[in-house]
C-alpha cells in the first residue's frame, strides 16, 4: 500500500499528468461528436452506408490515445532522466513492487478516465447520428445496451491496456521519446505497411497488431473487423504483458 500511495502521489502532483488527461478526456468527447457529424445516410440505400454506428460513437478514443501513451511513458521516464528512480529504489529496493504499483495507478486512471470520456462521448454522438439519418425508419437498428455498454467499456480497457505498453516500453527504453515513438511506430507502422501487402498478409498483420486489433473491441458484428471483440482485447492484452514482463525483467538487472 504504501509504494501504491507513493505512485498515486507522484501522478496527482504532477502538472503534466492532469494536462494529459484532460488533453485524453477533451480529444475523446470533441473527436467523437466531429466524427459523427461528418458521416450520413442522405442519398444511401437504407441500411447500406457501411457505417459502424458503435464505432462511430466511440471514434474519438483513437485520438484520446495519443494522450494516454505520452502520459504513461513520461510516468517512468521522466524519474528515470531526473534521477529520482535512485530515492524511490532506496526508500523501496523490490523494484518489481515499484514497477507494479506504477503500474496499477497509471493504469487505474486512465481505466476511470477512459470510462467517464467513452460515455460522454457516446452519450454525445447520439443526437448527432440521429440527425445524421441513423435512425431504425432508415434500416439502422438501434444498439443494444450490451452493445452499448460493451463498447464504452471496453474503449477504457483499450486505452488501460494501451497505457500499460507505454509503461512498460518506457521502463524498457529509458527515454522519454524513444519510448513514445516506439509505442506509435507499434501502433501505426502495421496499418501503414498492411496497405502495400496482398491481403491476406494485411489481414495477419491486423489481427496481431496491437492498435488494430484492440480497437476491434469498438466493432458490431458484420463489420469487416479482423477480429472479435474479445480476441481483439485479448492481443493488446498480450502485447501489454509482454512489454510490462520485459520492464520487470530489466528494471531488476540494471543500473537505475
Amino acid at each position: 500500500m504504501t509504494a501504491l500511495r507513493s505512485e498515486w502521489t507522484k501522478l496527482r502532483t504532477v502538472r503534466s499528468s492532469w494536462w494529459a488527461l484532460g488533453l485524453a478526456l477533451g480529444l475523446t468527447l470533441l473527436m467523437t461528436a466531429f466524427i459523427a457529424s461528418t458521416v450520413s445516410t442522405t442519398g444511401k440505400p437504407p441500411g447500406d452506408s457501411g457505417e459502424d454506428t458503435l464505432m462511430l460513437s466511440l471514434g474519438g478514443v483513437l485520438f484520446g490515445q495519443f494522450a494516454v501513451v505520452a502520459l504513461a511513458v513520461v510516468a517512468i521516464t521522466t524519474e528515470h532522466a531526473t534521477g529520482t528512480i535512485r530515492a524511490t529504489f532506496a526508500a523501496n529496493p523490490r523494484r518489481h513492487a515499484v514497477l507494479a504499483s506504477k503500474a496499477a495507478i497509471v493504469a487505474g486512471t486512465v481505466l476511470v478516465v477512459g470510462l467517464i470520456g467513452s460515455l460522454f462521448a457516446y452519450l454525445a454522438a447520439q443526437p448527432i447520428l440521429h440527425d445524421n439519418g441513423f435512425v431504425a425508419a432508415n434500416g439502422y437498428d438501434p444498439l443494444s445496451g450490451g452493445e452499448a455498454l460493451r463498447g464504452i467499456a471496453g474503449s477504457a480497457l483499450y486505452l488501460a491496456l494501451l497505457a500499460l505498453l507505454s509503461l512498460g516500453v518506457g521502463a524498457i527504453l529509458r527515454h522519454t521519446a524513444a519510448a513514445v515513438t516506439t509505442v506509435l511506430a507499434l501502433m501505426f507502422v502495421p496499418l501503414l505497411a498492411s496497405g502495400l501487402l496482398p491481403q491476406s498478409a494485411q489481414d495477419t498483420i491486423q489481427r496481431i497488431a496491437p492498435m488494430t486489433a484492440g480497437i476491434c473491441i469498438q466493432t458490431t458484428p458484420g463489420h469487416g473487423a479482423p477480429l472479435s471483440p474479445g480476441a481483439g482485447i485479448a492481443v493488446l492484452a498480450a502485447w501489454a504483458a509482454a512489454a510490462m514482463l520485459a520492464g520487470m525483467w530489466l528494471i531488476a538487472r540494471r543500473d537505475a
